[in-house]
């Protein structure tokens, strides 16, 4: 009974001890691991199609991810030691090759300073063996209105694993094995370039009228391109709408290369019914570009101002030209006054 005591006490002091030295939880520790490999996937980003846009425009983005991984080398380590460890030796050493694929492939595009915004979130492109293409990854995308030409980098940001190592152990002849394998987390970033394209645009830098209710008027605006390239052939067209009409609602503005300003004259009706306000009209600009193609603007809409017909009982509502009429007439009287008793005198 005495020798069981003792027992019982030993084993609760060292079991404890022993519970203190095991491995951590996630901490891999191979016991059989016959080879070290070398290699690790290479993930290839790129745009397909024509990486170009306008401004302004919202389109899709198609991104491609090719890996093209290598093995550097193999190392031996733990020799076999019998016909069932040269076995799972030759097992571990088919999976070893493994290293070169990109498991669980998430992709993300940043802006990164770019003018442009994005408006799709992380997409999976799944695992890719090694000499394997994604399938294309849709992003949508929208230039800013005011991006200037150029080229300009995207940051295409992935993350995935690859697996580091393997072990297998186990009897190779039961085929009773089991696999172990170590990944190790990827986190890396890409660039591909996007383009945006030189174009002429426009912007409204003056508007003049003497549009009045039930009255013809003169509406002279003056556009500018603003862009980098020559606007050939260019016509702008009003879309008018009540209360304002004209038979007469396209312009010729000619050849305008950058930084030219042309004016153009409109011929306006306005209904007698017209609200003395400022409307909004909508122009448009239809021109070739560089290439001969013909293209047509953006809406621009320009303040054209309808105004009230003059009152002229207005005038003798106006203190300061009231006082200036007296000051005048005043003035009158007083030299008649004088210049007749000149003459009376006489």
């Amino acid at each position: 009974m005495k020798k069981l005591l003792v027992f019982f006490i030993l084993f609760i002091i060292f079991v404890p001890q022993v519970q203190a030295e095991t491995i951590p939880p996630n901490q891999w520790k191979f016991n059989e691991d016959y080879f070290t490999v070398y290699g690790q996937p290479e993930m290839i980003v790129s745009i397909i199609g024509n990486p170009e846009y306008d401004r302004d425009e919202s389109t899709t983005i198609l991104i491609r991810i090719m890996n093209q991984g290598k093995i550097l080398g193999f190392e031996s380590e733990d020799e076999p030691a019998n016909a069932n460890e040269i076995a799972l030796s030759k097992i571990e050493q088919q999976y070893e090759y493994g290293v070169t694929t990109a498991v669980g492939v998430v992709v993300t595009i940043l802006a990164d300073g770019a003018p442009v915004d994005i408006k799709s979130r992380s997409q999976s492109a799944g695992t890719i063996l090694n000499g394997q293409v994604s399938e294309p990854l849709q992003f949508e995308i929208k230039t800013w209105n005011n991006a200037e030409a150029g080229t300009y980098p995207l940051k295409v940001k992935l993350t995935y694993q690859y697996q580091k190592d393997v072990q297998v152990d186990g009897d190779s002849a039961t085929n009773e094995i089991d696999y172990n394998f170590l990944y190790k987390d990827v986190n890396e970033s890409h660039v591909v370039e996007f383009i945006v394209r030189e174009q002429a645009d426009f912007e409204v830098t003056e508007v003049s009228s003497n549009l009045l209710p039930d009255s013809k008027g003169i509406l002279s605006i003056t556009f500018k391109n603003t862009g980098e390239e020559t606007a050939s052939k260019a016509t702008v067209r009003l879309r008018l709408s009540d209360p304002l009409s004209s038979t007469d609602f396209t312009a010729f503005l000619g050849d305008m290369e950058p930084g030219d300003e042309v004016q153009a004259m409109f011929n306006i009706e306005v209904d007698e019914d017209a609200t003395v306000k400022t409307y909004s009209v909508k122009t448009e600009i239809e021109y070739d570009d560089a290439e001969g193609k013909t293209l047509i603007s953006d809406t621009i809409y320009v303040p054209v101002a309808v105004y009230e017909e003059p009152d002229s009982a207005g005038i003798f509502q106006n203190p300061f030209l009231i006082g200036g009429l007296v000051l005048i007439l005043a003035g009158l009287i007083y030299f008649y006054q004088k210049r007749k008793g000149g003459k009376d005198s006489e």
